[in-house]
């Protein structure tokens, strides 16, 4: 039962499983811990925020759904090659034109509790990539929450003189002077999305704001707090962050969202009692990209001869299965929905595409990667993997077998990044992310008083 002493919560989310299960965690939560919570994100996940007891209102308009193959989403894709216009093009079609339907959902919450309870706080817990979070900060006609805080949950897109600009997941330059000529050109990229989001602004009543020329500094620079969730270790260190940036450790194993409940498969115990002690190594490409051609069917086929090595696929879709021209290895097994949480408890090696989430899901049990991934954010997890010395970056989403089996042998073989890896999950048990979360809503409500 809420307390009604607490504050209103106001949960956002984009309409994609990687984005919303992290989300739903901080959300189920804040349920656990007294919060009246309502969340806004997609349709399809209306039944999963309703069970825990959340109020639910469904995202309108084309950009509700994002659990779907991208390029019929957004077409004008498939001219682009990976790398910063395909990144640009991705920010203005997906984040910036989806602000309206965005903006129209949170003024609906905001009203209703405003009408239920007018004296208690209404305190907006963002997704960071939600940018329709932040139409009223910049002028956009109507009602403003008493205090926002925006949630991390890919890799720190903060730009910084210390840094190369974020999407190619370039490292940190050596002196940070370097990194002013890749800012000036990361500047004419973002000039679309920056463009397009002040367009989108005016339609909603806003004069033409200040903005930063990355428009995702907007979400971090503008809003009262931005939790970053990871532990420090895992991202880059900028000198000139302000203070109301900061780490709230990732979410620890088995408080993540699970999905649908999974049936494991007939050869699960065959393979977590592991007889003869062999590594296991579990590749997945998330619940979006299932064009398993890319990296699992690759991997399958690359450790096909290591005696040493059983290979577990996880396709991340219920229902889902290989090619049927595909003959799958006599140390391959494949599953099509298994909870990151069961599988990596197990896992020698984790073989990814490069989500944060998955990323964070092998960190939190110590397991180190090998990443694979191009688009999106992707490149920069893979960049924080190797920087971070946890993993080792493929620097292509199409690797070859060979490619593959090289970089799970050099994990495999050298323990220092398993080592590091379990350094991570040992620092990540130091933070309670939840109740970082839960102090940070009572703050900034009090303050608002």
């Amino acid at each position: 039962m809420a307390q009604t002493s607490k504050p209103f919560v106001l949960v956002t989310s984009m309409p994609a499983m990687g984005h919303y299960a992290p989300m739903r965690a901080i959300a189920n939560g804040l349920i656990q811990r007294g919060y009246e919570v309502t969340i806004l994100t997609g349709p399809r996940y209306r039944e999963s925020a309703e069970e825990m007891g959340a109020a639910f209102v469904a995202l309108d308009g084309h950009l509700n759904d994002l659990d779907v193959d991208i390029t019929k989403l957004l077409p004008g894709i498939m001219e682009l090659t990976p790398g910063p216009e395909m990144f640009a093009y991705s920010i203005t079609e997906a984040f910036v034109k989806a602000i309206p339907d965005q903006h129209t959902g949170i003024q609906q919450i905001l009203q209703s509790l405003r009408d239920k309870d007018p004296s208690r706080r209404i305190v907006l817990v963002n997704e960071g990539s939600f940018l329709g979070g932040l139409a009223t900060t910049f002028g956009a006609r109507g009602l403003r929450p008493d205090a926002t805080i925006a949630i991390g949950i890919n890799p720190l897109i903060l730009t910084s003189e210390d840094l190369a600009p974020f999407g190619p997941g370039l490292h940190p330059p050596t002196t940070p002077k370097s990194a002013r000529p890749t800012l000036a050109c990361a500047s004419i990229v973002m000039a679309g999305p920056k463009s397009e989001l002040e367009r989108v602004l005016a339609t909603l009543g806003g004069a033409k704001p200040d903005l930063p020329q990355n428009v995702f500094d907007a979400v971090i620079l503008k809003v009262d707090r931005f939790l970053q969730m990871c532990v420090p270790s895992l991202e880059y260190p900028r000198s000139d962050a302000p203070d109301s940036v900061r780490f709230t450790g990732g979410l620890p194993r088995g408080h993540r969202y699970r999905g649908k409940e999974a049936q494991l498969p007939d050869w699960w115990q065959t393979v977590i009692t592991n007889p003869e002690k062999k590594r296991i190594v579990a590749v997945a490409q998330g619940t979006v990209q299932l064009d398993y051609s890319q990296l699992v069917m690759p991997t399958l086929t690359a450790l096909a001869d290591e005696e040493d090595v059983i290979v577990v696929a996880v396709l991340g879709k219920h229902g889902a299965s290989l090619p049927s021209d595909f003959v799958l290895p006599k140390n391959g097994f494949v599953g099509d929905y298994i909870p990151f949480d069961d599988i990596l408890e197990h896992v020698d090696v984790f073989v990814t595409n490069g989500g944060y989430g998955g990323f964070q899901h092998a960190m939190g049990h110590g397991v180190p990667v090998v990443v694979g991934g191009t688009t999106q954010d992707k490149p920069e997890v893979a960049a924080r993997a190797e920087w971070a010395g946890v993993g080792v970056n493929l620097k292509t989403d199409t690797p070859s077998p060979e490619q593959v089996r090289t970089a799970v042998r050099e994990v495999l073989d050298h323990p220092k990044y398993t080592a590091r890896a379990v350094e991570i999950e040992k620092e990540m048990q130091t933070y309670d992310p939840i109740q970082i979360i839960a102090d940070s809503v009572d703050e900034l409500a009090e303050a608002a008083k």
